[in-house]
């Protein structure tokens, strides 16, 4: 008597909320499945018979629950999906160890390599992860107390390979800088994948090798900033500390103290206030002797975000007061191409958004002022600041004046793909419904949002906006 096998009615119900057909399933499984090394020989008669009932192997199981996750932003099980539970997970868990800082160099690539396939698959522990702030303390020491850091010797050499990475990187942080993470994102990760990993894998000659790093140290910052400003939080975490490593290994301090200095502006922008401080410190300790003036200032403006996120006012002073005369002392020709965007205006830029945190209208509107100059600043940069003054503007009651400012750092802006940016508007936009919900600019500023981020929830004071 022929068994009559049961349809498979849960892996149907998360097909259809995924929006993937059964030759698209298919294809992801097996592109999945190449990641790895692995053969899957499945195509849409495949996933016709695991919709008839039919138990695919173990491993074919969990690509199946891996390609769906990718597509709905969430891990899936194979249990969701109506498969044998008690499976082994296919491939490495890079998101579990990948914000760690590790021991060897060889493992610092390979958690690249895998963190950036994961990334481009859009897989979970990526996109919905957040800080891991046990990490810090080991990240920091491991970083600091590592092998002798050679920061007294030359690491470039001029090698056509270390030139190619650095033309393309500082290209891509062009175009980061200018439009926001989310439209240089994919290309990275490519790039990364696909062309640095490899070099980083072959054989070379010590100088080379040194300054392969170096390189590739910066476009593992870049992935992790256009992370951060896409909002993969998880992500941008990993790709900073596993660029430290790199950094390491071509004896590069700068660099080291650059990333340092990342994960303590993404530490602070968290909340997480001890982490940004120590972050930011540990930035200034690696390279003390060789950071240029400009480049301390910007690691001791870190630091001084970090003091004025946790309220402490007077410390924050006598920081920010030391980077303004460490900055002082610099000169445009003898800094680092990477760090001549951070000017006068840039530094006045960091000190209006501590005297935001620590809730001082007055020096947050004259510091804003300080950090537009009206023919050199980026629109992406003016709209940052925008909604900084407006919020400085917000604090000194002055709620026309707060909105209006507001509004022109929308219009200035457009549709920013950066979710810090967004944050900052939905963050003044709770301020304004705690304080005048129904006000017409409050409503005003609502719909104006809704117009640039039509998927962004505002609640009802969007609904509100709608029927004024």
């Amino acid at each position: 008597m022929a068994v009559i096998k049961e349809r498979n009615r849960l892996l149907e119900a998360v097909m259809r909320d995924a929006g993937v057909s059964n030759k698209g399933l298919a294809a992801r499984v097996r592109e999945l499945a190449a990641r790895d090394g692995e053969t899957v020989a499945a195509d849409h008669v495949s996933v016709k018979r695991w919709l008839d009932g039919t138990n695919p192997k173990p491993a074919t199981q969990q690509y199946i629950a891996l390609a769906l996750g990718g597509k709905l932003g969430r891990e899936v099980t194979p249990e969701e999906i109506g498969f044998s539970a008690g499976l082994e997970a296919v491939g490495p868990d890079t998101t579990a160890t990948a914000a760690e800082y590790p021991a060897d160099s060889s493992a610092a690539v390979d958690l690249l390599g895998q963190l950036t396939a994961a990334d481009l698959e859009d897989q979970p522990g990526l996109t919905t992860q957040g800080w891991t702030p046990a990490v810090t303390p080991k990240v920091i020491t491991g970083y600091l107390f590592g092998d002798a850091l050679q920061a007294d010797e030359e690491i470039r050499t001029g090698a056509p390979a270390a030139a190619a990475i650095r033309t393309t990187a500082a290209h891509l942080m062009d175009l980061d800088f200018r439009f926001g993470g989310g439209h240089v994102r994919k290309m990275l990760l490519f790039y990364f994948k696909s062309e640095i990993a490899p070099l980083l894998r072959a054989d070379h000659p010590v100088p080379v090798r040194r300054e392969l790093f170096s390189a590739a140290a910066e476009v593992a910052q870049l992935l992790g900033w256009s992370a951060y400003d896409a909002g993969r939080q998880a992500a941008a975490q990993r790709y900073f500390t596993q660029g430290l490593r790199l950094a390491r290994e071509a004896g590069d301090a700068v660099v080291g103290g650059r990333l340092l200095s990342n994960l303590s502006h993404q530490a602070n922008y968290l909340g997480k206030f001890n982490d940004a401080i120590q972050l930011a410190r540990a930035a200034q300790t690696a390279t003390r002797g060789v950071a240029t003036p400009a480049v301390n200032s910007m690691f001791l403006a870190m630091e001084a975000r970090g003091l004025a996120g946790s309220g402490d006012a007077k410390e924050f002073a006598r920081v920010l007061a030391e980077a303004e005369r460490s900055f002082g002392q610099h000169r445009p020709e003898d800094e680092p191409e990477w760090a001549r965007y951070f000017n006068a205006e840039e530094l006045a830029g960091e000190a209006a958004h501590c005297f935001r945190d620590l809730g001082r209208a007055e020096e947050t509107r004259l510091y804003a002022a300080r950090a537009i100059a009206p023919e050199a600043t980026p629109p992406r940069t003016r709209a940052f600041i925008g909604m900084v003054t407006a919020a400085g503007a917000l604090t000194n009651g002055d709620l026309d004046e707060a909105v209006t400012l507001a509004l022109d750092a929308v219009d200035l802006a457009g549709p920013l793909q950066s979710s810090r940016y967004v944050r900052y508007l939905t963050d003044f936009h709770e301020r304004l419904t705690a304080v005048c919900p129904r006000h017409p600019l409050v409503l005003r500023f609502a719909e104006e949002i809704v117009k640039q981020y039509p998927t962004l929830p505002l609640g009802s004071a969007v609904v509100l906006s709608r029927v004024a």
